[in-house]
């Protein structure tokens, strides 16, 4: 029973170190393409992997989007193996 409350213990501060991180890379992208008047803004959200990225056409009006189902998982993984670790030597 303890392993599974350390375990749902992990899993729910990996959902908001995870929110956070990709909340922090939006801000971080959209403040980088706001500084320069000459190019449009544009989201790419993850942080190390990019898993949703904008980017404009020639001649459009709207941005175009797509995703990295492979950059998502993975970002997933970093982000419950550190809190995994943080919380192994925190307890320690």
């Amino acid at each position: 029973m303890i392993l599974f409350k350390r375990f749902l213990v992990s899993i729910f501060y990996s959902i908001i170190t995870f929110c956070v991180v990709s909340y922090s890379s939006v801000m971080y992208a959209l403040f980088q393409s706001v500084g320069d008047p000459s190019r449009k803004p544009v989201v790419n959200i993850g942080f190390p992997f990019k898993y949703y990225y904008q980017f404009w056409t020639s001649g459009a009006d709207s941005p175009n989007c797509g995703w990295n189902e492979y950059g998502f998982v993975c970002d997933l993984l970093i982000v419950w193996i550190l809190v995994i670790f943080i919380l192994i030597f925190r307890k320690t």
